[in-house]
């Protein structure tokens, strides 16, 4: 079979070294077996999400469950593994196909950029729920969109020049708008969140401090490592001369999206052996259900609603209990 046509305006090397195409071939696949690993990762997440919050509110559920995250995450995995089809099996031998970059312009920049502006507007609008700090989720958005034009702008420069060692200087720019502004978003993201928790710390709040801490902490964690890989995939982009950043670069998108999940279904608290408590900080209203799975009970407790004042007047009431103790 004739491999696809794809529109490259910088050819690839004449006569490559095997050092060279180990080092573009090696990552490449290294990337897509993580990738799938990942997407096996979030198919759980979605599935423990599933059963366990049937009563998310609406465009939670949107968000985080089949409906555009995860099928998102699906069509660039899709995506990766149709190049991948493209440089090990129809043109297998053909190194100006290995050099090719096929739907990397769709499944590498745009879908990436796409996830990491849902995740990152979600933290943007809990931690306005949280501190009712308008400036510092404003200052998310705009990073966060500012991320997802880059991924737009990566993805005509890569459509245009399919080749993967194309670095003219637009794309060069645009690189360093998606990825270095994913990593200041992200930044911003924990460093806050570092602040609320130190500050609540040392307010005292002992009746927030076992469900705020651990979803300030989760919060924390989780934004360090996608500016961590941002950062390293953009580094192997510019110094890296081979296929290294597509390590990073194509497992990105699946890191944000669980990381979604992971905040989804982080409400689930174990205390002991039998019980599993929910602790629900952002998704919906007051409420309060019992699951029966096997030998295994759920129970949940009252929640409280991150998108509104519901939050804001937990944490006062603990301050005002925290008061009365001392009193």
């Amino acid at each position: 079979m004739r491999p696809p046509m794809f529109h490259a305006v910088t050819p690839p090397p004449e006569n490559p070294s095997r050092d060279d195409i180990i080092w573009l071939a090696g990552p490449r696949l290294l990337g897509l077996i993580f990738n799938w690993s990942l997407l096996g990762v979030l198919t759980i997440q979605v599935y423990i999400y599933h059963i366990n919050f049937p009563k998310d509110r609406r465009f939670l559920k949107f968000l985080g469950e089949l409906y555009f995250v995860y099928i998102l995450d699906w069509v660039q995995t899709c995506s990766a593994t149709y190049d991948a089809f493209q440089w090990f099996v129809y043109g297998w031998g053909n190194i100006p196909v290995l050099y090719g970059l096929f739907t990397t312009f769709l499944n590498v920049p745009i879908l990436s950029s796409i996830v990491a502006a849902i995740v990152q507007i979600f933290f943007g609008w809990r931690i306005w729920a949280l501190s009712e700090s308008r400036i510092t989720c404003a200052v998310i958005v705009f990073l966060s969109l500012l991320q997802l034009g880059g991924g737009g702008a990566v993805g005509y420069y890569i459509y245009n020049d399919a080749s993967e060692v194309a670095r003219s200087e637009g794309l060069v720019r645009a690189v360093g708008i998606r990825l270095g502004g994913s990593a200041v978003v992200d930044s911003v993201i924990a460093i806050f969140m570092t602040l609320f928790l130190v500050r609540s710390r040392g307010q005292g709040l002992s009746y927030t401090d076992s469900v705020l801490t651990r979803l300030i902490r989760l919060t924390i964690e989780t934004g360090t490592v996608t500016a961590i890989s941002a950062i390293v995939d953009l580094v192997f982009f510019l110094k890296a001369h081979n296929g290294l950043h597509q390590v990073s670069g194509v497992i990105l998108c699946k890191m944000y999206s669980n990381t979604l999940l992971v905040l989804f279904n982080n409400r689930l608290m174990r205390t002991n052996e039998t019980s599993v408590h929910e602790v629900d900080l952002a998704f919906r209203g007051a409420s309060s259900r019992q699951h029966h799975h096997s030998d295994v009970e759920w129970n949940s407790r009252p929640t409280v609603d991150l998108d509104s004042v519901e939050l804001r007047d937990f944490v006062e009431k603990g301050m005002k209990e925290e008061g009365g103790t001392d009193s």
